[in-house]
């Protein structure tokens, strides 16, 4: 899914040549960049297991710190976001087959995301965007989770995959997307259903390789020191509007420029603007992107830095003492 692309709606900052150039896929950079993360995580966690199964369990543990702050970035606030979009590989197998699997990593059902994101895409912010809202807040006890252990999300992410994989169909809004017996209904029930198995084929492969450091070092990391991932996620729409002229995302996305590290793993998803206008970019040319728009002052709400972006959430009201919302967009995840 390559989303409503600006080919149609004009170029804006990018001529043609540019746009022709920058849309192509460059598969032997995109294997080597998801090497990269794979390499990544796969060296943290044979020298944890390592050092857990010689008696070093304090070092064990401070391993693990690096894995679980960049593991949720293989979901959908991060590479499998743009894996959702096509856009990586050349091919549409690799990214399809890629991108469920990074979901089933994170606990995350993609058979809700296939339906939802295309939505979001459409009309960010708007009455039909189940995905995202301005609106979100989050906790004291929230943030303190999302800075250790999230055992809540744990307990909601179980129940509502088991609520899925049970072919019970969310209501309200939900259902106009998720109709009792439509596809969309039974990609959310199989969805589900590959989540438990496939984790279930995790814990098994973890232990026999492992032991329980290895199955929890991977089947928890989704939970553990998740709070970049999502503070990043909630700037790309936080305490912003829907655009009142469909194909313009000024008002709805906000931009957030990081260091190259953080931009890495979070595969550049913090050009946000510059993924909505053209979702068919690679992920890897999206900085070239932003230089454009730099040039041409395209942008209506743009941070530089992380912890620019983190005052920017405390200022408004993200982080809250009293009782968050409830969220559409958790329901399904």
């Amino acid at each position: 899914m390559t989303g409503i692309d600006s080919e149609a709606r004009g170029l804006g900052p990018l001529d043609r040549d540019a746009y022709r150039r920058l849309s192509t896929k460059r598969d032997l950079l995109a294997a080597l960049l998801i090497t990269i993360r794979v390499a990544f995580h796969i060296s943290l966690l044979a020298c944890g297991t390592l050092l857990f199964a010689r008696g070093h369990v304090w070092a064990s543990l401070l391993i693990l710190i690096p894995h679980f702050l960049t593991w949720s970035f293989l979901g959908w606030a991060g590479i499998g976001h743009e894996l959702f979009h096509r856009s990586v590989f050349t091919a549409r197998q690799p990214n399809v087959l890629l991108f469920r699997l990074f979901s089933v990593l994170t606990w995350s059902n993609y058979g809700y995301f296939e339906v939802t994101h295309p939505q979001h895409h459409r009309t960010p912010l708007g009455a039909n965007d189940l995905e995202a809202s301005p609106h979100e807040r989050l906790t004291y006890m929230g943030t303190l989770a999302l800075l250790t252990v999230d055992v809540a999300a744990i307990w909601r992410r179980a129940r509502v995959l088991s609520l899925n994989a049970a072919g019970k169909i969310p209501t309200g809004r939900f259902a106009t997307l998720f109709a009792p017996g439509s596809r969309e209904a039974l990609q959310l029930r199989n969805g589900a259903r590959a989540v438990f198995l496939g984790q279930a084929m995790i814990l098994a492969t973890s232990l026999t390789l492992g032991g329980p450091y290895l199955a929890a070092a991977i089947c928890l990391a989704p939970f553990c020191l998740t709070f970049p991932n999502r503070t990043l996620a909630a700037l790309q729409h936080f305490n912003l509007s829907a655009d009142g002229i469909r194909g313009r995302y000024e008002n709805s996305t906000r931009t957030v420029v990081l260091d190259p590290v953080t931009s890495f793993f979070y595969a550049n998803m913090n050009y946000h603007l510059e993924h909505h206008q053209f979702p068919a970019i690679p992920h890897y040319h999206l900085r070239a992107v932003h230089a454009a728009f730099r040039c041409e002052g395209a942008h209506r709400h743009i941070e530089c830095g992380y912890w620019r972006g983190l005052a920017l959430l405390a200022r408004e009201g993200f982080f809250t003492a009293g009782r968050a919302p409830k969220l559409p967009f958790l329901l399904g995840r």
